[in-house]
């Protein structure tokens, strides 16, 4: 206990990033992105362009971007979308784990066995459940849904539209200078609240500063 305090009062006396500076089509980019996120999370159904960083575009589902959501964890956000780009023309809720897991071995997802039974677990779960519009949707995913951390369920909920969850990897975790390893749900939830707080100052939703930082780190806008 001493020490998690210790650990939240840390974060709390960090010195403020800087925001990074990007060009015009960046942020065109990022304001697209969340336009896309949004779609899919009124529609339930969105297309992503992710082009000029990835010569790719792909037609999402609910379903697909929970699938994807999953597959990211621990392995590249590319193989991740190769990943969905495979699912694009397939009844995702139907397909059997054998199926899954040979479509996320094609796409060099890692543990993709492990992650295949995941994702049929999570795809029947889903179906049962109704999420509320507050912060406690995120609670409900990460106990009803085996697989889901706070970074999967926030990355899940940023990317159908909620965009005061912050999705934070080891990139953002770097930005704020907080250790990113073993992270208990209060540490999350401090360097979130962080996160938010210069999101407000700079007059940014978290989703926009999280594709922003995400930018600086990594030169792609994806998601």
């Amino acid at each position: 206990m001493k020490r998690e305090k210790e650990s939240l009062s840390k974060i709390s006396d960090l010195t403020e990033p800087e925001i990074p500076e990007v060009s015009e089509e960046v942020w065109n980019a990022i304001r697209r992105r969340i336009k896309e996120f949004e779609k899919l999370g009124n529609n339930g159904a969105t297309k992503f362009d992710f082009r000029p960083f990835l010569d790719l575009k792909l037609e999402a589902t609910i379903e697909s971007e929970l699938a994807f959501c999953i597959s990211t964890a621990n392995s590249s956000a590319k193989a991740g979308l190769r990943f969905q780009k495979l699912l694009e023309d397939k009844e995702v809720s139907m397909l059997e784990t054998e199926e899954i897991g040979e479509l996320l071995k094609i796409a060099g997802v890692r543990f993709s066995r492990k992650k295949a039974v995941y994702i049929v677990n999570a795809l029947k779960k889903f179906q049962e459940i109704k999420l509320p519009e507050d912060e406690k949707a995120r609670d409900l995913l990460v106990k009803e849904i085996y697989g889901f951390g706070f970074k999967e369920a926030s990355h899940f909920l940023r990317n159908t539209g909620r965009k005061e969850f912050a999705i934070l990897d080891r990139h953002i975790l770097r930005w704020l200078g907080v250790e990113h390893k073993c992270m208990s749900r209060k540490g999350y939830l401090e360097a979130e609240k962080r996160m938010q707080e210069i999101a407000f100052k700079n007059k940014l939703s978290v989703a926009e500063l999280d594709l922003l930082v995400w930018f600086s780190k990594t030169k792609m806008v994806l998601k």
